[in-house]
């Protein structure tokens, strides 16, 4: 947040605020807000995927426990309390490996997350090695070989999910929880991939969302630009550990650095980072409150 405090204190002019709310503007926000059930109902569609070896659900249903899931993952770390939030939706006999569950689908978003973020960092240091970054080049030689074999490790990782319940055998854990654990070891490689794939759309959506709202505040950042000062951002923001609801400050001063070398219109790249947050996470919590109420009542 000082970061950002600090960027805006440099900035000397109210150009970024829009001029006029135009037919463009309102077409703008208009279809990233419009993205956002979009989003959400692919999510659903993966997480009842991933639990449908445990309990067959409908998708009306699946659709609220995941956003049953967004209050509890905005006041934990990483957003890792939505699996306690999905998972109540379901009689609790199946809550543990539905949980179990859950962790594969978080993990291939945040695989698709880290994928991104290393493909834009290489692009990034070979397109726009005439950018300035202060990294020395040698610095940057050692970057580019750490984000080829943390690419390959991340592919390793996934696709060999049984070694980790192999693992946890190893530590003689609960057999209740090893029961929970195996779930993640039944997923073949071909469903894997399905994940994944649900995953990179999800990625590719919200990504949309970023760049609509980037060009709503006129920053003046391309696609090309955009794609990468993203992905970079949403690398930084993924790997930091804060409570979900302080993101945005991570998130925000991430957007600064990265998206700020391609546009000195730092106010508006803030602007359209907490406004993606807002519409994404803000507005589907809210709703999702509502629901987990009125569902344990």
């Amino acid at each position: 947040f000082y970061i950002i405090f600090l960027k805006i204190k440099e900035y000397k002019t109210t150009d970024f605020i829009i001029s006029q709310f135009d037919e463009i503007s309102i077409c703008l926000i208009l279809t990233a807000f419009l993205l956002m059930p979009l989003n959400w109902f692919i999510e659903t569609v993966k997480w009842r995927f991933l639990i449908d070896k445990i309990k067959n659900v409908e998708l009306s249903v699946a659709y609220k426990a995941v956003l049953s899931g967004i209050p509890f993952a905005l006041i934990s770390p990483n957003r890792t309390g939505e699996i306690i939030g999905r998972v109540f939706i379901l009689d609790k006999q199946y809550r543990g490996k539905a949980a179990a569950a859950t962790f594969v689908g978080s993990l291939s978003q945040m695989f698709i997350t880290l994928l991104a973020g290393f493909i834009a960092g290489i692009f990034f240091l070979f397109a726009y090695s005439d950018k300035e970054t202060g990294i020395s080049s040698e610095n940057i030689f050692y970057l580019k070989i750490i984000s080829v074999f943390s690419l390959l490790f991340g592919i390793l990782f996934l696709f060999n999910l049984k070694y980790i319940v192999f693992l946890l055998k190893k530590f003689k854990i609960n057999t209740k929880l090893m029961s929970y654990a195996e779930v993640i070891s039944e997923y073949t490689p071909k469903e894997l991939l399905k994940v994944l794939f649900l995953s990179a759309l999800r990625y590719f959506i919200f990504s949309v969302q970023y760049i609509l709202l980037l060009f709503l505040f006129k920053t003046g950042i391309s696609v090309s630009e955009a794609l990468t000062g993203i992905a970079l951002t949403y690398l930084v923001s993924s790997i930091i550990p804060v409570l979900s609801i302080l993101e945005i400050g991570i998130r925000g001063s991430a957007a600064v650095i990265f998206l700020g070398i391609f546009s000195v219109n730092i106010p508006g790249i803030i602007s359209a980072t907490v406004l993606l947050w807002i519409i994404n996470l803000v507005i589907p919590a809210v709703i999702g409150i509502f629901i987990f109420i009125k569902t344990k009542l």
